[in-house]
């Protein structure tokens, strides 16, 4: 999940998404500075003259601060989903900033945040005990999440409850392993180098899919990064190494 901000200065925006009074004023200097058309954005569709140098990722955009997997599922969302063509209710686990400016430029989107702890969630709550109706979201997204979470299947049945029979779920973990792996299994040294990251709980393998199944959903593994060159990879800033899960809530 991603760090809570230290006092973040915000604005309610009615039942909305909050607005952050510095980071929109700095990603106004931002756009001004970069601006060009060299690369651009799918999350907040703006284009600059380069991405900046992240040292989490590689590039973050100059006004959203997307990094690259984010701006993976916007132009997928966009591009094979339709995303925001017709009126759907989206819950967005563990929010970021940059997917959060993509979703509210999209009227027909009614989009609720959660997440245990972090000042952009519009509400605080556990995903293993979502304090959210039956049936009640048309689609959501929950982007690198379960690598933290210790017991991942009562998470996915949550988020399997709270979606409505044939609603879609992007659900995303970084599989970078031949196979699953549990960090109780690993030496320190092991976890270091595997895991990468101190609170990651697991490194996923490809056999992730049978996961999602056996929680109830559908899965289809699209590898849509691969339908782009190397030119229109570095122009858009896409993670082409990700391929997108879509799993559907069998009826």
């Amino acid at each position: 999940m991603i760090k809570s901000l230290e006092r973040p200065i915000r604005i309610q925006d009615g039942d909305g998404p909050p607005h952050f009074i510095v980071k929109d004023a700095l990603a106004k200097i931002r756009c001004v500075i970069y601006r060009g058309n060299k690369v651009e954005c799918p999350c907040c569709g703006r284009t600059f003259s380069l991405f900046l140098f992240s040292p989490y990722m590689a590039t973050l955009c100059p006004n959203c601060l997307s990094i690259e997997r984010y701006r993976l599922l916007c132009k997928f969302l966009t591009d094979e989903m339709e995303f925001g063509k017709k009126p759907a209710r989206l819950l967005d686990m563990a929010p970021m900033w940059s997917f959060q400016e993509y979703c509210r430029r999209h009227e027909n989107i009614t989009y609720l945040s959660a997440d245990i702890a972090s000042p952009l969630a519009m509400r605080h709550m556990d995903i293993r005990a979502l304090d959210l109706p039956d049936k009640s979201f048309d689609c959501l997204v929950c982007y690198h999440v379960l690598e933290h979470i210790d017991d991942e299947m009562q998470a996915l049945s949550e988020l399997r409850r709270v979606l409505k029979p044939g609603g879609w779920a992007v659900i995303q973990v970084p599989i970078h392993v031949a196979k699953t792996v549990e960090r109780k299994d690993l030496t320190e040294a092991q976890a270091a180098r595997i895991l990468k990251f101190p609170d990651h709980i697991r490194a996923y393998g490809p056999e992730y899919r049978e996961l999602l199944e056996a929680a109830g959903f559908e899965v289809e593994v699209v590898p849509f990064a691969r339908k782009f060159n190397a030119e229109e990879l570095k122009r858009y800033g896409l993670d082409a190494t990700e391929d997108i899960y879509v799993s559907r809530r069998r009826r």
